[in-house]
């Protein structure tokens, strides 16, 4: 191969890597981590991730004793209850409780007075929080749980972070604040059961509610699918409707997941109940 083809092949090579990234995505989001380019870090560590709780972590934890980690999780899962209370407090805030989501507004890259570059920040650090939410599984690996690490968690955990990069880089809108605002308020409710649960039997009477929470969490799904069919269904919409359009299978697979563990879960367990009465 020839100099001009070896300089081609690498330019061709760069566009892909990077240049093709930032064509289309938004022009204010390159500033923040992870942002100026294409989603090769992000797709890195979630591929670290999948390695370690599927060979790694079980491997390393095969002849330990769990490590106890009661009291590092349930700072852990206070953290993320704070940390998700204020990406909720501020979405309802700033959407006047989450009415600018409901409606089509698309992306202006013009908009970056002190205001949005705060909000954009918010974005931003929600898109973050996916990377933190994945110590879930580490949890359950070096505790050797492993039953918990099903294959709804990691999924559910893999996708999160990549589609919220696409999400932030792209659509960087009210309209793509419907589904953190709603995740923010979900968190809040799920970790501050996880932090509840860390505190022992004397507690475990007042936990009868983790059903409701998985619920909650179908119940949130559903609204998600609604926004979503509604913004790629409206004609007159001009926010980029790809990724919206990308992420109804996504939303679908998560929903028909959690469905189905809560009749396996639960459904399963009222029946076996009714039958020992």
């Amino acid at each position: 191969m020839d100099s001009k083809s070896s300089n081609e092949t690498l330019g061709a090579l760069g566009y892909y890597y990077h240049d093709f990234w930032m064509e289309e995505g938004d022009p204010r989001t390159k500033v923040f981590p992870f942002m100026n380019g294409g989603p090769w870090t992000v797709i890195g560590i979630l591929l670290f991730y999948l390695y370690f709780v599927k060979s790694l972590g079980p491997n390393f934890m095969k002849d330990r004793k769990p490590f106890d980690l009661r009291r590092p999780i349930f700072w852990y899962n206070v953290f993320l209850v704070i940390f998700n209370g204020y990406f909720f407090l501020t979405g309802i805030y700033y959407t006047k409780f989450g009415w600018t989501t409901l409606y089509c507004t698309p992306p202006d890259p013009t908009k970056f007075d002190a205001l949005w570059k705060y909000k954009l920040f918010v974005g931003w650090l929600f898109f973050f929080s996916k990377f933190i939410d994945l110590m879930d599984t580490v949890f359950f690996v070096l505790r050797k749980k492993f039953n918990q690490v099903s294959t709804l968690h990691v999924v559910h955990h893999a996708m999160m972070p990549i589609t919220c990069w696409f999400g932030f880089k792209y659509v960087p809108s009210e309209t793509a604040a419907f589904t953190p605002l709603i995740n923010s308020f979900v968190h809040v409710v799920m970790y501050s059961y996880y932090a509840l649960s860390t505190m022992g039997p004397k507690v475990k009477p007042y936990l009868w509610w983790k059903q409701y929470l998985t619920q909650l969490q179908i119940i949130q799904l559903v609204m998600v699918l609604i926004h979503t069919t509604y913004i790629v269904l409206t004609p007159q919409c001009e926010i980029p409707k790809i990724f919206f359009l990308i992420g109804l299978p996504q939303v679908l697979l998560i929903l028909g997941m959690f469905c189905s563990f809560f009749m396996k879960t639960y459904t399963k367990q009222e029946k076996l109940e009714s039958k020992s009465q």
